[in-house]
């Protein structure tokens, strides 16, 4: 079977009607930018939860695309058949490394240049586990607080069967929040001598405005991979640093600020919201290297790191180094 062209899909939006929504997709084409009617949905919310999936999927967010099955598993026919046709175009480019680095740097690029933040892709992540315990009776609504079976003094961790949920979609917006605040604060760092605000652990406040601003780029692809419904990956011993850092920093971050946010308060609440220490400690999703925890405990290292620190790590997908730097 030839292989298909690198899907043209760049970003997938839904417009209101009535209670439904009609989803769209906008087009690459040789002209610009058009945008191409999928189909119209009857529930406003379902069309919402499948776009941001779709979006997901598009910027290789992890298991993105299994999720858009399962969500067009109830749609009508024609339209089932047209989500499954795109997933299927996303899911053979995903088979092509090259491709699917250039599909997801595309869709990326888009998302960022539309300005969308795209919150909503938080609520991917998963706020329980409840329905998946044999030995209990609980649902999700209930979320196992309640439960005579589920250790709830220990916040659900005493039980094998709830104790798996790791990042939540109100910790994913927090720790967002954090990558892009210290994003930011490094960018200023590195056009303004006078502005520091410790963005950076203090091992690298000797390095060169040119190193902060890869440093500043790291923290904002680290964000983008929670924007694309996924777990930050660390790609080099920078990213595993500052994530580090990031994760480290969040107790001192202004939590009440962000918990205050009209997105974040759209976001389902959980048990496991803001467990940082089990994230970084005990589940290890937000662990970081040995390599990197020295960096994080050391004072101002001297050297020049740019060549161990920017290193791409070879067993994970390359990031893109084309799209620059934020003004």
């Amino acid at each position: 079977m030839p292989a298909r062209s690198v899907p043209s899909h760049l970003f997938f939006l839904t417009q209101p009607k009535g209670n439904g929504a009609i989803l769209f997709s906008m087009l690459g084409t040789p002209r610009g930018p058009e945008l191409s009617k999928i189909g119209t949905f009857e529930d406003r919310d379902e069309s919402q939860l499948l776009t941001l999936t779709l979006n997901a999927a598009l910027q290789g967010g992890a298991g993105a695309l299994a999720k858009v099955h399962r969500c067009s598993a109830s749609l009508p026919g024609p339209l089932r058949r047209a989500i499954t046709d795109i997933a299927e175009e996303i899911e053979d480019a995903n088979g092509d490394t090259p491709r699917a680095q250039a599909a997801r740097r595309t869709a990326r690029a888009v998302m960022e240049s539309l300005g969308q933040r795209n919150a909503a892709a938080f609520s991917l992540f998963s706020a329980t586990d409840c329905g998946s315990c044999p030995n209990c009776d609980c649902t999700v609504d209930e979320d196992c607080a309640s439960c005579a079976v589920c250790d709830s003094s220990l916040r659900g961790r005493g039980c094998e069967d709830c104790s798996g949920v790791g990042v939540t979609p109100r910790t994913a917006f927090v720790l967002h929040r954090q990558l892009r605040d210290l994003a930011d604060k490094t960018y200023l760092a590195a056009y303004d001598p006078d502005f520091w605000e410790d963005s950076v652990p203090v091992s690298a406040e000797a390095q060169s405005n040119w190193f902060l601003l890869h440093c500043a780029r790291a923290y904002d692809d680290l964000a983008a991979d929670l924007l694309a419904g996924g777990i930050p990956v660390p790609h080099c011993l920078a990213e595993s640093v500052l994530l580090g850092h990031a994760v480290n920093s969040i107790g001192g971050f202004n939590i009440e600020s962000v918990c205050a946010d009209e997105v974040y308060q759209t976001l389902p609440a959980s048990r496991f919201d803001h467990d940082w220490e089990f994230l970084a400690n005990e589940s290890r999703l937000l662990d970081v290297s040995d390599r990197a925890h020295d960096f994080l405990e050391e004072d101002v290292t001297e050297e020049d790191l740019w060549e161990e620190w920017f290193k791409p790590y070879t067993d994970v997908e390359p990031r893109s180094t084309t799209h620059g730097f934020r003004c």
